[in-house]
């Protein structure tokens, strides 16, 4: 379950988890709450325990963060505005500066 999902979306998602083989059931919901909690993360901090490389005990989140571009695009269109406002507030917190902003500095 993801929250700020309808649950139409909800079943949309599920429908998609089932149908690729990419994916399985719950993988939308792992991939939000790997990403959201790297986002959480101290700036500098890759993986979520210090001195941890990538293995398979920690989700990558950036492969995430691309699962959720790949499923928002793949679901319709209500669904994919649902899945990305909820992944647009972890964005935030990861950078609270958009794109638009980054070349106006304060200088």
């Amino acid at each position: 379950m993801i929250d700020g999902l309808s649950g139409g979306t909800s079943a949309e998602v599920a429908r998609l988890e089932r149908s690729r083989n990419c994916l399985w059931p719950g993988a939308v919901a792992e991939a939000v709450r790997a990403w959201a909690g790297h986002v959480r993360l101290p700036r500098g901090r890759t993986w979520p325990h210090a001195g941890c490389a990538p293995c398979y005990c920690c989700p990558d989140p950036w492969e995430a963060r691309e699962s959720l571009d790949r499923v928002a695009r793949a679901l319709s269109r209500r669904g994919a505005r649902e899945l990305r406002r909820v992944v647009a507030r972890h964005d935030q917190l990861w950078d609270p500066a958009p794109a638009s902003y980054r070349d106006e500095g304060p200088w």
